[in-house]
Parts: structure tokens; sequence; C-alpha cells
């Protein structure tokens, strides 16, 4: 594999795992700050909530600045607040460093997209594939990654990214440049389907990361812990891991809209499944829930990245992928909040957890039913 791909591959995976590998932790994190789902998902959100409003800026920095100083600095900075969140004393100076993470985790992962697709203009899909399969790796790997730190303590969690940030430091001296952009955010949202696809994007990524969200509530209710979420959230990544390429080399083929709703479709139908399985056996019914959403978001995922890339006007690569960012981290910040908050609402008003789990998968998945209606809509 081209050595600059692979260096942005371990950036995504930085960014990802950080974002994700807190969702196991939240049961344990619940416990030593004595609050509840709904309090305690805000240290996930924050890292969320900080990239979201930095991915556009960053955009615009690296034209005066260059993308592969950017992506080299928020390595850096990354780092360095690993360590501080490693030594965090309370909730609330826990969840301001998150945020300022956010911010880290945007300057390195924010131009990924549109950088990949520029060093591989015949083959975006491939490219993309490789990217959304890194991405929702490091989305579903950091929570599994997650789960087996929290066994040791609530700071190893925040120290998970820095093997692969020192790896991606280490690879980052030969990064292409995007090309010049010119232009602004009102011609991009003006091109035709383009908001629609990039809404599309965010409510897929709210219904994954709330749906992993309220599965680790959901088995910690049940008496699993940490590290057991963590081995069962591995199925996921492994799915994705193999699927990923192929998924994007057949969008490339059969078209990236028709591959996009049929991960859509898959992935509703997949949510109801998932809603109710674990009501029939919490360890089984949960793991044939994941391996079934796992297929959908291969199919959706690397489609609909690409889709939104393509619909982009030339020069403007560098503000599609940062708009391509700023969707994913806000549906995953909508999702966590959403998993969080429903789940305390769900647990006041029905009679047991697992209603609560079940009511919530279904709200959630809803909203990716809203999902496959923008994409089928466009097409």
């Amino acid at each position: 594999m081209d050595s600059r791909l692979v260096a942005l591959l371990f950036g995504v995976l930085l960014g990802t795992v950080s974002e994700s590998s807190l969702a196991p932790a939240l049961p344990l994190l619940s416990q030593i700050y004595e609050v509840g789902p709904d309090t305690a998902q805000q240290a996930v959100s924050a890292g969320l909530l900080g990239a979201a409003l930095a991915y556009l800026p960053v955009a615009w920095l690296a034209r005066y600045l260059g993308a592969a100083r950017l992506f080299r600095l928020g390595l850096i900075l990354h780092a360095a607040l690993a360590l501080a969140l490693a030594l965090a004393s309370s909730l609330p100076y826990l969840i301001l460093l998150r945020l300022a993470q956010g911010v880290a985790t945007a300057m390195v992962v924010g131009l990924v997209p549109g950088l990949a697709t520029s060093a591989f203009p015949q083959a975006r899909g491939y490219a993309m594939g490789m990217v959304a399969s890194t991405v929702a790796t490091g989305t579903l790997l950091g929570p599994a990654l997650g789960g087996l730190a929290a066994t040791w303590g609530l700071s190893y969690v925040f120290l998970l990214p820095l093997p692969v940030g020192l790896l991606a430091l280490f690879l980052s001296g030969n990064l292409p440049e995007l090309p010049r952009q010119e232009g602004s955010l009102r011609r991009l949202f003006e091109a035709s389907g383009f908001l629609q696809a990039l809404a599309a994007t965010s409510l897929y990524f709210l219904h994954t990361l709330g749906t992993t969200v309220a599965l680790a509530f959901h088995l910690g209710a049940e008496g699993f812990s940490p590290s057991a979420i963590g081995t069962l959230l591995l199925l996921n990544p492994l799915q994705l891991l193999l699927l990923g390429a192929w998924a994007g080399r057949t969008a490339d083929r059969l078209g990236y809209n028709r591959m996009a709703l049929l991960g859509a479709y898959l992935l509703v139908a997949a949510g109801v499944g998932f809603a109710l399985l674990p009501l029939w056996h919490p360890l089984w019914g949960s793991a044939l829930g994941l391996l079934l959403l796992g297929i959908g978001r291969a199919l959706f995922q690397a489609a609909n990245n690409a889709l939104v890339l393509s619909l982009a006007p030339g020069g403007l690569e560098g503000l599609a992928s940062g708009a391509l960012s700023v969707a994913r981290a806000l549906g995953q910040a909508l999702g966590s909040a959403l998993a969080g908050g429903s789940l305390a609402f769900f647990y006041a008003v029905l009679p047991n957890h697992r209603l609560a789990f079940a009511a919530t998968l279904l709200l959630l998945t809803g909203l990716m039913g809203l999902s496959a209606w923008l994409v089928r809509a466009r097409g």
C-alpha cells in the first residue's frame, strides 16, 4: 500500500479511536463521578463537538499553512492532551480537555478524505473505501479497546491512541498536499445533491455511535464487565476490515448512490433486529445484531463518503472534506447524546432496562430510516 495512504489511515485511526474509546467505559465513569448516563456521555460528546467546531476552520487554515504541517501539529497536540486527560482529577476538567482534544482530532483527521481522493483521483472509491473502513474500524475498535483498557483504570482509556499517533507522525514526512483550493462554502452547498448526501452521512454516524453507546450501557446493566463489552464490540471492526475495500471497489463499479441506498436499507432492517434480539438473549442477541449492522455499515459508508466528495465542484475538495468530517462528528455527538438521554428517559418510564434499550434502538433506527430516504430522494 502507498505509504502516503498508510500515514493518512493511521491519522484517521488515531482520531476515531480517541473519539469512540470512552463508550464502554461510560458505566465506569458514571460510577467514579456518581452521575447518570445523560451526564456521563458528555465526556464523549465534548470531544466530538470540539472536532465538529474545528473541521472547517482547519480546512481554511490548510490553504495558508499547508495540510501536512497542520496534520503533524495536530498529532503532537493530541498526544499532549491525552497525557493531560490521563491525569484529570474532575469531570468538568475532563470534559474541557476532551473539547480541546476534539480540536486536535480535527487537525489530524479533517483533511484526510480530500487528501486521499487527490492522491488517487482514478480510484476514489477504493481510497474512500480504505478511509471509510479505517474510520468505521477506529470508531468501533475504539470501544473494544476502551473496554479492555478500562479494566486497568479510566486513565488508560485516554492513553490508547498514543502508539498509533507516534506511527502516524513517523510516516507523515512525505504527505501529499491538496491542489489549490478556490471557492466558498456557499458554492459547495449549492452543488446539486451535496447537502442531502451530507445530511445522510450525519444521520448514519448518529445511528452508528448511538447504538454503540446504548449497547454499552445495556450490557453494563446486564452485569458485563468493560472488558467483556469491549470484546463483543470487536465484531464490527473485523467485518469492516474484511469488507471495506471490497465495498469501495463495488461502489466504483455499480454507482455510489445505489450502494449507499442498499447499505441504508440493510441498516434499517438490521437496526430493528438489533433492538429486539437482545430481549431474547443479552449476549448472543447482541452479537447477532452487531453482525447484521456490520454488513450495512460497510456498504453505506464507503459509497456515501465517495458520493459526497464526487458532488463537490473542482477546487473545493478541501472544504468538502472538512464538511464531511463535520457531518461525521456532529452525527456522532448527537448520537451519543441522544442515546444517553433516551436511555435515562426510558429507564424512568419503562419497567426494565431491556425495554429501555429496545426503545432507544428503535428511535435511532428511525433516524437511519430518514438517512435512507435522503439517499433515495437524491437518486
